[in-house]
This record gives C-alpha cells, structure tokens and sequence, in this order.
C-alpha cells in the first residue's frame, strides 16, 4: 500500500485493468487519484480519498439493500404463481413435483 509523507513505497499497481498487477515505486504519495465514476480521476490526499471511499461504501451498501430487497419481492412472486399453477393444475402438496418449489 501507499505510505503517506511522501516516502517511497513498492506497491502492486493495477495496469489497463483485468486484473493485470505489475510492480511499481512511488516517489511521491502526498496526493493519490480515486476513481469517483465515469472516467473521471480526482487527485485527492489520503483524508479526502477516505472520505470519498467511505461515501461511495455507504452509497453500494444502500444500493444492496435495495436490490435484496428487490430479489425478495420477485422471489415471493414466483412462489405464488408457483403455488397458484399448482392449483390450477389440481395437485395436492404430495403430488407436486420437488423441483417445482426451488425457493426451500
């Protein structure tokens, strides 16, 4: 990781994405660029770069919550359509088919 101060650090640094590492040596760590979104790159100090990585953390575990609760929802649709077509149908709980309730 980047040592604050301006010392130099031997990092593994990310290059052209899909996880391709190689090895690299920082001069100078006063200032660091946080991806914020869209292409764009901030030159930040170590507090700022926190603060910023500590909002966009709160932002996706909002935007989790929201999607479990989403994937929830769909999820109790389908067993009532599920329980509903097998009503339909005229089966009893014992002749249902086991794979038909994928949800328990």
């Amino acid at each position: 990781f980047l040592a604050p101060g301006g010392r130099s650090s031997g990092i593994n640094a990310e290059y052209g994405g899909c996880e391709y590492f190689m090895q690299a040596e920082v001069k100078n760590t006063d200032f660091i660029f946080v991806d914020v979104g869209l292409g764009l790159h901030v030159q930040c100090t170590f507090e700022e770069a926190t603060r910023v990585v500590k909002k966009k953390i709160d932002q996706l575990t909002v935007k989790a919550e929201k999607m479990t609760d989403k994937s929830c929802d769909i999820k109790s649709r389908i067993k009532l359509i599920v329980q509903a077509l097998a009503e339909l149908q005229g089966l009893d709980k014992e002749q249902r088919n086991p794979q038909i309730d994928i949800f328990n």
